[in-house]
């Protein structure tokens, strides 16, 4: 006979109460339909992208494109979405996102992560700065890169007036400049002074006469030395009168030409003084205008960057939402695991033995070997087969 064996099989069993609760739990999160093959469940899909929302022939809405009326092109027709949450097929009606696209309707999903752009305050600025076309009105802006320029040209054309006149400053003064100043009457003063001076000779010289006659005398010598001397005393009464009266107006002129010269110099100099400073208030004004141009950007700029970070904590608020809500059926079934894991558990256990039954090709060998043995044989039948034994029963 073989050698009796015995196998034994022991399993621990949930109680009934809690399978039931494991498969339901199971079956939420991911299911296949034995039948039609189906998935199901919460994780047969993914929570960050949402459903399409599509328009059936009577205008109501589902998530089934196979029911959705179709386009021109055989495409099912998707809803947008409106600022008041209606439903549109309209794309001029919808919402539109910061580079203008329409929004589709969808049910559930989250929105992808997103910068907000500049906005129109932060675009005007870069306008204003590089140059360009505002959005809103229309406007074209010059650029401010080099605003100061043409101050600065008109700086430079002040400055050289100025130059130009301090060069006139520069030359000596002209001795015949007072010929520019000469006073053109003097010559009829002095021909009119020199005839009062020979009438006046004239009249001494008639006095003379008449007095030599009342006396007796008519000539003679001393009649001719008294003429004499009364027309030599004339004569350098006249050279003596020109030279003063000509003197003085060389004077004048003379001291007019050098003043008008000292005036002039003076003038040129103040000019330049002047154009000097025009030219440094048109560069300070270049300057200063594309100074307060900057400020101007600066403050335009930090304004919509405020708008710009205000827009973007909103959006990310709204995603954090749009998230949470995503996955707070995976948190809730994560809170039903440990619930389960919590709760303590008695095993059932169910045990199984067998006992193998004897080969009954090997009895009928060793009883063949026995009968062989008793006859008087020496080797056992078939070669030994009498020592073979079925060890697994």
């Amino acid at each position: 006979m073989a050698k009796n064996e015995v196998t034994q099989k022991t399993m621990n069993l949930l109680p009934g109460y809690q399978e039931d609760y494991l498969k339901d739990l199971l079956a939420n999160i991911y299911s296949v339909d034995d039948k039609t093959g189906t998935v199901s469940g919460i994780a047969s899909q993914n929570p960050l992208y949402g459903r399409e929302i599509y328009q059936m022939d009577d205008g109501s809405s589902t998530l089934d494109p196979s029911e959705a009326t179709m386009d021109p092109d055989g495409n099912p027709v998707q809803f947008y979405e409106t600022e008041g949450g209606e439903y549109t097929t309209d794309s001029s009606l919808a919402m539109t996102d910061q580079f203008g696209a329409p929004i589709f309707a969808v049910e559930g999903g989250v929105a992808v992560p997103e910068v907000i752009g500049f906005t129109d305050p932060q675009v005007e600025a870069i306008a204003r700065l590089t140059g360009g076309v505002d959005p809103v009105t229309g406007e074209q802006y010059d650029s401010m890169m080099g605003a100061y320029q043409p101050f600065l040209d008109d700086a430079k054309s002040a400055y050289n007036q100025g130059i130009t006149a301090v060069e006139g400053t520069t030359g000596a003064f002209d001795p015949n400049a007072y010929k520019d100043f000469y006073d053109p009457f003097v010559e009829d003063v002095i021909d009119t002074t020199t005839s009062d001076i020979r009438r006046q000779a004239d009249l001494e010289r008639n006095r003379m006469d008449a007095e030599a006659f009342s006396q007796g005398a008519f000539g003679g010598s001393r009649q001719a030395v008294e003429g004499s001397e009364l027309t030599r005393n004339t004569a350098d009464q006249i050279a003596k009168t020109q030279a003063s009266l000509r003197s003085a107006a060389y004077t004048g002129a003379q001291q007019q030409a050098q003043s008008a010269f000292e005036n002039q110099q003076s003038r040129g100099q103040t000019a330049g003084q002047l154009f000097q400073g025009l030219g440094t208030g048109m560069g300070a004004l270049g300057e200063a205008n594309q100074s307060l141009g900057f400020q101007d950007v600066n403050t335009l700029f930090n304004t919509g960057a405020l708008e710009q970070n205000q827009l973007q904590s909103e959006y990310d608020v709204q995603r954090a939402g749009q998230l949470e809500e995503a996955y707070e059926p995976f948190a809730r079934f994560s809170y039903m695991r440990d619930i389960l894991s919590g709760v303590p558990s008695s095993g059932t256990s169910l045990a199984a033995s067998a006992t193998p039954q004897a080969s009954y090709a090997g009895g009928a060998l060793q009883t063949a070997n026995t009968i062989y043995g008793a006859q008087g044989g020496s080797q056992p039948i078939l070669g030994g087969l009498g020592g073979i034994r079925n060890v697994s029963g």
